[in-house]
């Protein structure tokens, strides 16, 4: 069996491994900063959903905000649920069910409208009333005070495609951002698919022509 590396970013800074959550930092928009949420969070009692579409940053902002929560004391049990997914995985049922449910406790929920409402009313009820905390990410507004909305700009994007870039060339132009962003508004994660496409094709071609 052989164990294939990572690709380097020196192949395509738009690669996969380098953009998902985690691996890239999220970028704030100007005035905005993790210390500033976090204490936003604090006054609402820990208690609080990241609003945005699909692929705005959500989940990057949550993995930012996690080692800041733990720093503030708070214990995380954290859960990112994929696409269709209505319950719970039965391990995390059983560590929700292992809680004390003591107030440092924070429930962290990555893509809570998921989720169908039944675990949905029994994560909300059951947080108020043990007065744990309950963090959350969703497409749209619900019944937790919205901690911060995104809507990722144009400009944003393009400073992200710069952040990327600075240790290796790339022959993806602020045209294609442009096209990129038009066609995928504020959904960065489809922009990053689609960029890391555009930059194969160019570099494709430019080693056509060399020979």
């Amino acid at each position: 069996m052989v164990i294939q590396s990572p690709p380097s970013r020196f192949d395509n800074p738009f690669a996969t491994c380098w953009t998902k959550p985690g691996a890239l930092p999220f970028s704030f928009a100007a005035g905005e900063n993790a210390e500033e949420l976090l204490a936003n969070l604090a006054a609402q009692n820990w208690r609080g959903a990241i609003i945005g579409p699909h692929g705005s940053g959500k989940s990057t902002l949550l993995e930012t905000l996690k080692p800041l929560l733990a720093d503030a004391g708070r214990n995380v049990l954290a859960i990112a649920l994929r696409d269709r997914q209505r319950r719970l995985p039965r391990p995390f049922l059983d560590s929700i069910r292992a809680l004390k449910w003591r107030s440092n406790d924070l429930l962290v929920i990555d893509g809570f409208e998921q989720l169908g409402w039944p675990q949905r009313l029994f994560l909300a009820y059951r947080s108020r009333q043990k007065r744990t905390g309950l963090l959350v990410t969703a497409h749209r507004p619900i019944r937790l005070p919205t901690l911060v909305r995104l809507n990722p700009p144009q400009s944003l994007v393009t400073r992200l495609v710069a952040d990327l870039c600075t240790e290796v060339s790339t022959p993806v132009t602020l045209d294609d951002i442009s096209d990129s962003y038009a066609c995928h508004g504020s959904d960065v994660r489809e922009i990053f698919f689609d960029l890391y496409d555009r930059h194969e094709r160019k570099r494709h071609a430019v080693r056509t022509r060399q020979f």
